[in-house]
C-alpha cells in the first residue's frame, strides 16, 4: 500500500501532540510519587510517638514526672523518651508567644507545660500508665494524625491517578480524531487500495503502525522536555536524601544530572521511562479501532 494513503501521521501534528500529552502525565506521576512519599513519611513518624504534657504547677511535679518516666522506660515497647523543659518549650513557642524581656524566663501569668514525647511501636496504648502516674497529664497519641494523613494522601493520590487517566483519555481521543482525519483525507487512496483487494486488517494495520511510531516518538521528546523539570524536583528534594555526593544547585553536566536523577524513586523512573511504550500502544490500538470502523463504513 502506498504511503499516501495517511500523508497526516507524517506531520508533526501527532507527535507533538504526545509529547505533550506525555509531559503532562509525567508530571501527574511526579506529583503522585511525592504524595505517596510525603503521605508514608508523615504516617510512619505519627505512628510511632506520643507527646504527653505535664502541668508545671501541680503538686510535687518534678517527682511525679520522674516517676512517670520510670514508669514509661518499664514498658516493652516505649524505645525512647524525650524530655523537653519549660524553657525549650517557650522557645518553641516563642513565634507564637513572644521572647520574654531580659533575662528572666518565662512569660507573666502564663504556665507552660512540660512535654514528654515517647516513641513506641505500634498498638501499645500509654494512657493508662500515664494517667495512673499523673491523673493532670494529658495524652495526645500522634496515630490520630497519622490516620488523618493517611486518608488526606489517599484521596491525594486518587485525584493524581484521576488525572492521569484523564489524560490518557484525552491522549486516545485525540490520536483517533488526528488519525480519522488523515484518512478521510485520502478516501479515494484508500478505495483504490481497497478496490485493489487489500484487506482492512492491511490497511489497519499499515496506519496503526506509522502511528505508533510517531507516538513513541512523540513520547521520547515528551520525556525530553520533562527532564529539566524532574531533575529541578530533585534537586529541590537532595536535601532530605541524605546523599552528601548530590549537587546542591541545578546540575549542568551530563554527570551531574544522571547524580540527581538518581535520588527520585525507582518506580517514578519506571514509570517514566514506560510513557513512550505506553504511548505507541495506545496510538497502535486507537489508529486499528478508527480505521477498521471506518473502512466497514465504505460503500
Amino acid at each position: 500500500m502506498s504511503r499516501r494513503v495517511s500523508p497526516g501521521l507524517r506531520s508533526g501534528s501527532l507527535p507533538l501532540l504526545v509529547a505533550l500529552m506525555t509531559l503532562l502525565a509525567g508530571l501527574a506521576l511526579a506529583g503522585l510519587s511525592g504524595i505517596q512519599s510525603l503521605a508514608e513519611g508523615w504516617s510512619q513518624a505519627a505512628r510511632s510517638a506520643a507527646t504527653i504534657e505535664i502541668p508545671t504547677d501541680i503538686p510535687n511535679a518534678s517527682d511525679r514526672t520522674e516517676a512517670l518516666v520510670h514508669a514509661l522506660k518499664a514498658l516493652d515497647g516505649v524505645t525512647n523518651i524525650q524530655k523537653l523543659s519549660t524553657d525549650k518549650v517557650q522557645d518553641l513557642l516563642a513565634p507564637w508567644l513572644g521572647q520574654p524581656v531580659g533575662s528572666h524566663r518565662g512569660l507573666p501569668g502564663l504556665s507552660l507545660p512540660e512535654v514528654l514525647i515517647v516513641a513506641h511501636t505500634r498498638g501499645i496504648d500509654l494512657s493508662a500508665t500515664v494517667h495512673d502516674a499523673l491523673p493532670e497529664a494529658i495524652v495526645q497519641e500522634d496515630l490520630q494524625w497519622g490516620q488523618r494523613l493517611e486518608r488526606l494522601g489517599t484521596s491525594l493520590t486518587g485525584c493524581a491517578w484521576l488525572a492521569v487517566i484523564l489524560i490518557a483519555a484525552i491522549a486516545t481521543l485525540s490520536i483517533g480524531i488526528t488519525v480519522r482525519r488523515s484518512v478521510a483525507a485520502q478516501k479515494r487512496a484508500v478505495d483504490i487500495v481497497h478496490s485493489l483487494g487489500a484487506a482492512d486488517l492491511t490497511i489497519s494495520s499499515h496506519i496503526a503502525g506509522r502511528a505508533a511510531l510517531l507516538s513513541f516518538l512523540g513520547g521520547v521528546a515528551g520525556l525530553i522536555l520533562l527532564t529539566p523539570l524532574t531533575t529541578s524536583l530533585a534537586t529541590t528534594l537532595s536535601p532530605f536524601a541524605h546523599q552528601s555526593a548530590l549537587p546542591a544547585a541545578f546540575p549542568t553536566t551530563l554527570d551531574g544530572w544522571w547524580t540527581t536523577l538518581g535520588i527520585l524513586p525507582p518506580s517514578l523512573l519506571k514509570e517514566l521511562g514506560a510513557l513512550p511504550f505506553i504511548a505507541a500502544c495506545l496510538g497502535w490500538l486507537t489508529a486499528q479501532g478508527v480505521v477498521l470502523v471506518w473502512l466497514r463504513r465504505l460503500p
